[in-house]
This record gives structure tokens, sequence and C-alpha cells, in this order.
């Protein structure tokens, strides 16, 4: 007889399976490690699927939630709390397992953010641990994980406010939460080596030239560390090394000093010199210029 096989899928299928379309999705965002979407339904009926990324699915709110999840012939109740919310409960689910999902209960409002890792990205960043072997993810159906839970809020606020959504917070948030679920949730323990030194002066002054000639691009921190020929990973932790922020952190710096200069010297727009120093907008570059001067840009004009 036939054996019934799971519906191979892929995160931008999921709308079709559920009742709703996202709130809010990275799809069409220029992302390339990692996507998400914000759903909210009050009711599941997942078929077997298997998809051809990571989910990591991260719930909100505070009403119950009750739920079946159905893997490899076996079936597991999953029920959320307000103190499962509170203690950012996330599920893990990898990539090419099948596995169904259903509601239990009627009439449940739910609200979940979900992120999909490419399995081509976390083996890249498995690279660098001391044992890359084939990276193997564990099927995670509940559990308390504050700082993934904080990534995927992270993620969807840059979504939001426009304040970060580029590729080269998504690149840096996405290679972090690799990181994490390769210390955590694989099947075999994946050792991330720890770097003593930085960049050499050379690889340094590469990387600032390279974010320096392209601070008004949509920069993808998988180019500057292409550029250099290392991996994200390995670039964001030498360059943290060398210089005390992170790659996303000089480069908000740089574009801010970089608007000082035009504010001075040109009667550009406000929104004009944002977009020309790599900002999604003026009310971005509004945001990062007040935490680094305490001035909006405005206020610093007139001085």
């Amino acid at each position: 007889m036939p054996t019934h096989q799971p519906l191979a899928t892929d995160c931008a299928d999921w709308p079709e399976f559920l009742p709703t379309s996202p709130l809010l999705a990275s799809f069409q965002s220029g992302w390339n490690g990692a996507q998400i979407a914000h759903y909210r339904y009050s009711s599941i009926d997942l078929p077997e699927v298997a998809n051809a990324q990571h989910i990591v699915i991260v719930p909100l709110g505070h009403e119950s939630i009750d739920l079946e999840l159905v893997s490899e012939g076996h079936s597991q109740a999953i029920s959320y709390r307000e103190k499962d919310f509170a203690g950012g409960c996330i599920e893990v689910l990898p990539a090419d397992l099948p596995y169904g999902l259903h509601s239990t209960a009627p009439n449940q409002r739910m609200e979940l953010i979900h992120c999909y890792l490419e399995p081509t990205f976390l083996a890249q960043v498995a690279h660098e641990s001391v044992n890359p072997d084939r990276v193997e993810l564990m099927l995670t159906p509940k559990t308390p994980d504050l700082l993934m839970h904080q990534i995927a809020l992270a993620l969807r606020s840059s979504l939001v406010d426009g304040s970060n959504g580029n590729r080269f917070y998504a690149d840096a948030m996405a290679t972090a939460m690799a990181a994490h679920l390769l210390r955590y949730y694989t099947t075999r323990d994946h050792v991330l080596r720890e770097y003593k030194d930085g960049l050499s002066k050379q690889k340094l002054q590469q990387a600032i030239d390279y974010m320096q000639a392209n601070l008004g691009e949509d920069l993808s921190l998988g180019a500057i560390a292409q550029e250099l020929g290392m991996s994200q990973y390995y670039f964001c932790h030498l360059f943290k090394r060398s210089t005390g922020l992170s790659p996303h952190q000089y480069l908000i710096r740089q574009r801010v000093e970089r608007a000082k200069i035009l504010l001075k010297q040109s009667d550009r727009t406000v929104t004009m010199i944002a977009l020309e120093c790599g900002f999604a907008s003026s009310s971005h570059l509004a945001k990062c210029f007040r935490q680094l001067t305490g001035l909006n840009p405005n206020q610093f004009r007139k001085l």
C-alpha cells in the first residue's frame, strides 16, 4: 500500500495552511538567513508537513492555548498558560521532520511569531564549531528560552517600525539565533570556538573601508564577511573583539557621523539625508541620532 507522504512546504507556503494571513512578514524584505512572520488566529488544523526551514515558534499574549503535536507516529499535548508566556517559552521544529499541529480546544486566540532559519545558513555557522558534522536539530515542543524569545521580538520590531529593518540587522540576528540553536538544540554537542584575538589591523581596516564605501546601501553582514573571506559568525565575534561594538552598532554610529556632516554642510532635507546615509526613513535616523547624541537632527542642525 502507498505510504502517506507529508506535504513539503516552504516558509512562504504557511499562509495557505493557516486560517488567516500573517499580520506581518519579512518574505519581501530581502532577508537571507532568516525570515519571520507574525500570525494571529483562533484555531489551527495543520496537516502533516515537512518544512524546508527550521522553525522557531514564539507564542505571545496571555490567553490559554491547548494543542496536539503529532510527529513520527507520536502524539503530544502542549498547553500554554500565562506563566509560559512570561517565561519566554518557544518551540523548535527541525527542517524536513514531518509533523502536524491541531487545536484541542475551540476558539482559543493564538498569537505567534514564526522564525524560519535556512539549514544551509545553520551549517555555515556550524563550520565555526569544534565538531562541524551534519547538523540535526531536536524537536522541542515547549521550553523556556528568553534569549530566543527576545531575538524574535527584536526582528518583529524591526519590521513594525523600520528602525532596524534592513538586511544587516536581520543577518546579525540570524547569526545569533543559529549559534544559540547549535549550542542548545542539536542532537550532538556543537562547541563554538572562542576567539581571544580580534581581526588583524589589515582585516579590520578592510571591513571599515567597506562599510564607509557603502553606508548609503542596504548592506548585508554576509557581504562584508565574504569581502574578508570569513563566515558571518567569525566576523561578528572578531569585529567586536577589535572594536568593542557589534558590526551593526558600528555601522549605525558611522551612519550618524555621516548624517552630522551632511546636516551641517548641506541644506538637504532630513529625509534626503536619512536615505543617503542608509537609514530606512527620517524617523529611523531621528531615533538613532537621539540615542547617540541626545538631540534630534533638526536640533543638531541649529547648533
